[in-house]
């Protein structure tokens, strides 16, 4: 199993200003890889809190680690001086970052200034990620064999390097799994009237994850969905998941007024 943990960035996420989504559309694409996200951490734009969240986070030693936001131009944008203390990394100018952030000016027109120069100083060794819509490079580090990103902390440039560069990475990395899902809408029941069900279902399937969620207002409206998913190693093992779907339609379908499969 490939574990990894998140490090969200920004005072601006701590004061409720602005909503975290960054986040959570992370878990999803981690999880379509076969990488499962352990913890997540929101921090201060602090360089000593990020440093210690760093450190413990190291500790651990989990395959993946990823951080948003504290990229940019600006005062406040430490990440990459933290983390370059935390892992006693000197910052150097790159040149590929340069060339990066070099052509984002030319692309925007805009003046290279010192602060804009700024983000193409990174950790010496590591790697600087092409942002395709943005400025501030993306920055790839090889840490004692843990596979460090730091990402900005805009929603459209940390999923556009995630795409088109730090997925290229993961798919290298041994020993991630094969991930399957499925989800069922199914109306005319309580939770409480399924909870039974996937508690058999839960322990006959064991480690396969099984999740109710109630869902709508009204009463044509209300429903539960129910999510199933599967974290393996095998990929024949997508045989117990058609069993489970065909099964809990057969036992459902008893006790519910309909049921929908997404």
């Amino acid at each position: 199993m490939i574990s990894c943990e998140l490090i969200i960035i920004g005072r601006e996420i701590l004061q409720g200003v602005v909503h975290d989504t960054n986040a959570h559309w992370l878990c999803k694409e981690l999880l379509k890889l076969g990488i499962r996200v352990n913890r997540i951490y929101v921090v201060d734009d602090v360089k000593e809190e990020i440093k210690e969240i760093l450190g413990l986070v190291i500790k651990r030693k989990p395959k993946v680690v990823i951080t948003t936001g504290g990229l940019g131009p600006t005062y406040d944008d430490i990440t990459v001086e933290s983390v370059s203390e935390a892992l006693n990394m000197e910052l150097v100018e790159d040149p590929r970052a340069l060339e990066i952030v070099m052509e984002a000016c030319k692309r925007g027109n805009l003046e290279l200034t010192k602060e804009r120069r700024k983000m193409a100083i990174i950790p010496k060794g590591s790697i600087a990620l092409h942002n395709q819509i943005g400025t501030a490079p993306g920055i790839y580090i090889n840490y004692n064999d843990i596979h460090i990103f730091l990402l900005p902390g805009v929603p459209a440039e940390m999923k556009n390097i995630f795409e088109n560069e730090v997925k290229k990475y993961l798919l290298k990395i041994e020993g991630r799994e094969y991930y399957f899902e499925f989800y069922l809408k199914i109306f005319g029941i309580a939770e409480s009237d399924i909870a039974p069900i996937l508690k058999i279902y839960r322990e006959r399937y064991f480690p396969v994850y099984f999740k109710s969620h109630p869902k709508g207002l009204g009463e044509e409206a209300k429903h539960i969905l129910l999510h199933v998913w599967y974290l393996t190693n095998n990929s024949e093992n997508l045989k117990i998941m058609k069993e489970i779907k065909e099964n809990l339609l057969q036992d459902l379908s008893k006790i519910a007024y309909k049921i929908e499969e997404l």
